[in-house]
């Protein structure tokens, strides 16, 4: 039967393959230069709304110390900068995107930027270090959501923001293959994750470029991520000690979606607009989880 399954995975799979090998490269075979390319597009995408556009009206970004949670090759890192008036720290598990988000950061010349390397869930940074944290489109991929949340809170100081924005495992792309497999939609709800593995394992092989994401870590449902729900991370918020400003579920044809004006969706996203307020529904009809978390300024 699982071997039936997994045939059945591998054909929906290839029905809608994977954008082209370039915008998948392996960590390990990142260069320099293919860093400082993937440094510039995330700062012009983040100019053009990425986090910040979340939580524009709605919270004051001004702080001296901010922390930018998964800042892959730091651009977006720079504008976030901007937006704080501070200095922020960007913070990657891996060196061979620090150099890149660092040199690109002295080729826009700011020096109010900088970049460590280590894991959400043990920050290497001492306790109240910062007044601001932002993660946009992480949460879903660190080994310990609950651990993460509590490094963070760790590190905040009395009255600091938590500004959280990332994609529960059901959204229609929430098994993260668009990059690597398959653009099909809704895998990850049609497979149990072992099928899905399994079947995605199997094309790899078949395919023979030599990629494969990163090995599967204690705790994840697919490659890179942890399966994490919008019922869990109610439920890890709860726990967790922060005050909870505000958190919200966007409609999946929400203006936020960058698809929203060229898919015209104004004329047909009243259809889904009351979908995250109803139980189960809300986990593959919700766009983004947008959370603003403060730590209480008093025990």
């Amino acid at each position: 039967m699982t071997g039936l399954l997994t045939t059945i995975a591998k054909f929906v799979l290839r029905r809608l393959p994977a954008y082209p090998a370039a915008d998948y490269l392996p960590l390990e075979q990142l260069t320099l230069e293919s860093g400082l390319r993937l440094a510039e597009e995330s700062y012009e995408d983040e100019r053009q709304g990425g986090l910040l556009r979340f939580f524009e009206g709605k919270a004051d970004l001004e702080c001296p110390m901010a922390l930018d949670i998964g800042s892959g090759f730091g651009g977006r890192t720079i504008e976030f900068q901007r937006a704080t008036g501070g200095h922020v720290v960007g913070l990657e598990i891996s060196e061979r995107a620090a150099l890149p988000s660092l040199v690109f950061a002295r080729q826009m010349r700011n020096a109010d930027v900088s970049f460590a390397v280590g894991h959400g869930e043990a920050l290497p940074f001492a306790d109240n270090s910062f007044d601001l944290v932002l993660s946009y489109d992480v949460m879903e991929h660190v080994a310990d959501p609950q651990q993460t949340l509590r490094a963070t809170y760790r590190v905040l100081r009395p009255g600091g923001w938590l500004l959280l924005v990332f994609p529960p495992y059901f959204h229609p792309t929430g098994a993260h293959l668009e990059g690597y497999v398959s653009r099909m939609p809704y895998t990850q709800l049609l497979f149990p994750a072992s099928v899905l593995r399994r079947a995605v394992d199997e094309i790899l092989a078949e395919r023979r470029d030599g990629y494969h994401p990163q090995a599967l870590r204690p705790g994840d449902r697919l490659y890179g991520l942890n399966g994490l729900t919008i019922r869990r991370f109610e439920q890890l918020v709860r726990r967790s000690g922060f005050e909870v400003a505000w958190l919200e579920l966007l409609p999946l044809l929400s203006p936020a979606n960058r698809k929203y004006e060229p898919w015209r969706m104004r004329y047909y996203a009243w259809v889904f607009r009351w979908l995250p307020r109803l139980p189960l529904l809300r986990e593959i009809f919700t766009h983004r989880i947008v959370a603003a978390l403060r730590k209480p300024a008093s025990p």
